[in-house]
């Protein structure tokens, strides 16, 4: 995570929507956002006024205006060992960049509280411009020897089989229009994105639930 400064701690607007549409906020949950960067999220949540909402990061990136939240700074591991049982759990954009992802996701699961969620987000790297990439280049889009901050890729049946192993049942979802390739910038339709999201969608989505039945199962 040395290089996690070249993401300047944002991701897209269109992602932290998709994010919260899945978190299915209602007031006086508890949150924790892991890899908060500079509190994309944290508004959102703010406004359906939790009972408790923990942000971390490696990096101190929250403005001022959010000095009221609770943050704690430091490596998503440790944060995550440390924190208490919440309802939300938040990771957008964030488990790429660990040295150990799938620790970070088993330690994520074990915090959500029965009937709780769980919502990541991570370069979608079955996208056509991965698919495109890898042949000619011989490198994924969003993993090139110049993107130092991108360590890790994700595949979802990986990520699903994890959390399965933690009691949580996972679904995937997509988010954020994908560049058109060899165009410069311009990106896809949102008519076609969600016609084609797998294809045509830049993030990939993870949004697991631990059921009201498995109330002891991965709560350590």
């Amino acid at each position: 995570m040395s290089a996690q400064h070249a993401t300047l701690g944002s991701s897209a607007v269109a992602i932290h929507s998709a994010v919260m549409a899945h978190a299915e906020p209602v007031p006086g949950l508890r949150w924790a956002d892991v890899g908060c960067g500079t509190g994309g999220t944290i508004r959102q949540i703010r406004a359906y006024e939790p009972a408790l909402l923990i942000a971390s990061d490696l990096l101190p990136w929250l403005p001022d205006d959010l000095s009221d939240v609770q943050f704690v700074q430091g490596d998503a591991v440790d944060v995550l060992a440390s924190l208490p049982t919440v309802d939300r759990l938040l990771m957008v954009e964030t488990i790429e960049h660990l040295d150990a992802p799938w620790t970070a996701l088993r330690l994520a699961a074990r915090k959500i509280a029965p009937g709780g969620l769980l919502v990541a987000t991570t370069p979608n790297i079955r996208s056509l411009r991965h698919r495109l990439e890898l042949p000619v280049r011989g490198a994924l889009t969003s993993f090139r020897s110049s993107d130092t901050a991108h360590l890790t890729p994700v595949l979802f049946h990986v990520a699903q089989r994890v959390l399965g192993e933690e009691g949580l049942a996972a679904s995937a979802f997509y988010a954020m229009c994908d560049v058109i390739p060899s165009t410069r910038g311009h990106h896809w339709p949102q008519s076609l994105a969600a016609r084609f999201p797998v294809l045509l969608n830049a993030s990939l989505g993870i949004v697991a639930r631990r059921p009201y039945s498995n109330r002891n199962q991965g709560l350590r």
